[in-house]
């Protein structure tokens, strides 16, 4: 028995204690063949010829397909086993038999990359099609093939971006990307661009996102999209984060101009009064968003709204939003929406801090921690815990205890 078939059919022959003539029977396969193949003197058998012994022997699938890659080098063959693979489930064997693809001498490199390419995207199966992906973004990585690792790199980042509890690696997976990114064909890395800087922004990589969106737009130059809309938001809101507020409004002029500007270009405008000092039209502005915007917008609004209420000491203004706060508060799965969330809880901490009302300040604050911590948001986290701290310093008073225990549950529990 000198090939990993014989062994297997002998063996589980045995321990199905069937005989040579009883298999021949249920396989309708000569005995003569069969005993060739468990001798090792038949080195190959077909696979529709294997696949019919192993099932009359209950050879478990990953081994029938494992025990074949053994001993074929032929393409068409390899193909039928990924395909095999791919129906079973296994990560493991899906990529040994892609990587057998790949390594095997009778087929053209750039042949089997197009192959696996083309069956990542017909796949249903996400976990398949990542490994498939993974598979040849490694291979072309080693043998030095840009072309290939761009579109692999590519169509992994799409197919990742949607997973939310993984956001912040899958930014980092696809900014490799940008080493290859003229590889690309010119749509594929405008959608790329945009993409990535809203990424980043939705990250607060404002700095990143400033130069991704701005590649970006400078490609596409006059077009006007939602993308590009999309994209000018991000501009606007990093810029003013980066305390760069000319710039600011020149992208914000950009993005009034778009047919798809919506709400937020009041939104953003108010933005750029509060920036600079001018609150009436700041509020005037917030007031308007929060009537036209939808429920699940407002929240944002909510939270500026209140930064210009604490800054320009109108604690009448700061209870009359709060009051309702049942008409913009939602949260739900989405991790952008969750970190609006507590970030609103947060600045109406601080607002409650700032006229008086401690204890419902406090809470706020402590329900910003626990939210902050459903996304992980550490720094988010060590910034509120600041806010705690400097107020009961202010105050020299000490942190109760419960509001202790809860501290310590948010950083034993931090992801």
């Amino acid at each position: 028995m000198s090939t990993e078939i014989g062994d297997l059919l002998h063996a589980y022959r045995q321990r199905e204690n069937i005989s040579l003539n009883e298999l021949a029977e249920r396989t309708d396969i000569s005995k003569a063949a069969l005993s060739k193949i468990e001798s090792g003197e038949t080195k190959r058998p077909g696979f529709s010829q294997w696949k019919k012994i192993a099932s009359a022997i209950k050879i478990p699938s990953v081994d029938v397909i494992t025990a074949y890659l053994g001993i074929t080098e032929r393409p068409a063959t390899i193909q039928l086993l990924l395909s095999e693979s791919m129906s079973l489930g296994s990560k493991q064997l899906v990529q040994r038999t892609a990587q057998k693809l790949l390594d095997t001498p009778k087929l053209d490199t750039f042949h089997a990359l197009d192959y696996l390419l083309r069956m990542a995207s017909e796949t249903e199966d996400q976990n398949t099609t990542l490994t498939l992906y993974d598979v040849l973004i490694d291979f072309t990585r080693k043998r030095g093939i840009p072309f290939y690792l761009a579109k692999g790199l590519y169509a992994r980042y799409l197919l990742e971006r949607d997973d939310f509890s993984r956001f912040e690696e899958t930014y980092r997976r696809g900014k490799e990307l940008l080493h290859y990114v003229d590889q690309l064909q010119p749509p594929d890395r405008l959608d790329y661009y945009y993409r990535m800087g809203v990424h980043a922004y939705i990250l607060e990589y404002y700095g990143e996102s400033v130069e991704l969106c701005g590649k970006a737009i400078s490609e596409d130059g006059t077009k006007d999209s939602k993308q590009k809309a999309s994209a000018l938001i991000s501009m606007v809101n990093s810029y003013l984060r980066l305390d760069y507020p000319i710039l600011a409004e020149y992208y914000l002029e950009l993005y009034e101009e778009s047919k798809f500007a919506d709400f937020r270009k009041k939104h953003l405008r108010a933005l750029l009064h509060a920036k600079k000092g001018e609150y009436a039209n700041a509020v005037a502005l917030y007031k308007e968003c929060l009537q036209e915007a939808k429920p699940d917008s407002r929240i944002t609004i909510a939270s500026d709204l209140l930064d210009v209420y604490l800054d320009a000491e109108q604690s009448d203004a700061i209870q009359e939003l709060i009051a309702t706060e049942h008409t913009f508060l939602t949260v739900d799965s989405h991790p952008n929406r969750i970190k609006h969330a507590a970030r609103y809880y947060k600045r109406k901490g601080m607002c409650l801090l700032s006229i008086g009302q401690a204890d419902a300040g406090i809470d706020s604050l402590m329900q910003s921690l626990r939210v902050y911590r459903q996304i992980g948001a550490l720094e988010k986290v060590m910034g509120v815990l600041g806010v705690l701290f400097e107020y009961h310093r202010a105050i020299n008073t000490s942190l109760s205890l419960e509001n202790m225990e809860i501290i310590m549950e948010v950083c034993h529990n931090q992801r």
